[in-house]
C-alpha cells in the first residue's frame, strides 16, 4: 500500500479504494462529518472514521484516520497525530523518518 508520510498534515487519513476494499475486516470505523482543507485550498469532506492498531516494520501504535478520496495520491496519509504516536523522528537534511 502506498503511503505518505506529512508531519505538516494535522489529521491521518486513508484513501476511499483502500477503505472500501478493507471496511468489512475493520472494527471501530463510524461516518464522520468532518471536512478537511487541502493543502491547494480545497475542502473535501471526510466520508468514514477509522481507529484502530496499525503496524509498520514490527511497531505498532493505535491511530485515528479520516477517510476521503486521495485521487490516487496514497492509501494511506500519516500525519502528525499518527508519526506523534508512533514517536517518529522527521530528519530534515535527508529528508527520512524514523520509527
Amino acid at each position: 500500500i502506498r503511503a505518505l508520510f506529512d508531519d505538516d498534515a494535522m489529521v491521518s487519513a486513508m484513501c476511499t479504494s483502500i477503505f472500501e476494499k478493507v471496511k468489512h475486516r475493520l472494527h471501530n470505523w463510524s461516518t464522520s462529518d468532518r471536512r478537511l482543507r487541502m493543502a491547494n485550498g480545497s475542502v473535501v469532506k471526510a466520508v468514514a472514521k477509522w481507529t484502530g492498531t496499525i503496524r509498520i516494520e514490527g511497531v505498532k501504535a493505535r491511530s485515528t484516520f479520516e477517510v476521503f478520496n486521495s485521487g490516487g495520491s496514497w492509501g494511506f496519509l500519516f500525519g502528525k497525530p499518527t508519526l506523534k504516536t508512533f514517536n517518529a523522528t522527521h530528519e530534515y537534511t535527508t529528508d527520512t523518518i524514523s520509527i
